[in-house]
C-alpha cells in the first residue's frame, strides 16, 4: 500500500480501490511554471481516465491555492477535481470565502468527501 500524506488520502484510496482496482496514487509528476520558477506538482489520484486527477484536500492554504492556479494555467489539458474533506471550511479564519467558493470562483471542479463523492466523481468524469 502506498505511503499517504494524510488520513483523508488513505480513506479516499480505500474507497477508490474497491471501485477502480487499477487506481494509482501519485502516478504522474508534472512541471508547471510559477512565475519565474519552474516547479513540479504530483496529483494525488488517477483512476485511469485520461488527464483527470483527483486531489484530496483537508486543508487548502494560500501556498496550495497559488500552486493550483499556476499549475492549471501551465497545464490547461490536465483536469484537476478537488475532493474537499469539508468544502464549507473558510480559506482563512476571517474570510467569508469557503474552499468550495474558492474552487468554483477559480474554475475548479470539486466534491464533498462527506457526501456521495464517488458517484459524483463518476458523473464528472463522464463530462
Amino acid at each position: 500500500m502506498p505511503s499517504f500524506k494524510s488520513k483523508l488520502e488513505e480513506k479516499v484510496w480505500a474507497t477508490l480501490k474497491r471501485e477502480y482496482p487499477s487506481v494509482k496514487y501519485e502516478p504522474n509528476k508534472f512541471k508547471f511554471i510559477q512565475p519565474e520558477i519552474e516547479r513540479t506538482y504530483i496529483p494525488d489520484f488517477k483512476t485511469g481516465r485520461s488527464n483527470i486527477f483527483l486531489e484530496a484536500k483537508g486543508k487548502l492554504d494560500l501556498e496550495t491555492r497559488k500552486k493550483m492556479i499556476w499549475f492549471r494555467d501551465s497545464n490547461p489539458n490536465i483536469r484537476i477535481i478537488f475532493l474537499f474533506q469539508n468544502p464549507d471550511n473558510k480559506i482563512t479564519k476571517r474570510s467569508k470565502t469557503t474552499y468550495a467558493m474558492w474552487a468554483t470562483d477559480n474554475g475548479f471542479e470539486w466534491l464533498d468527501f462527506r457526501k456521495d463523492w464517488l458517484n459524483a466523481y463518476k458523473q464528472l468524469c463522464k463530462k
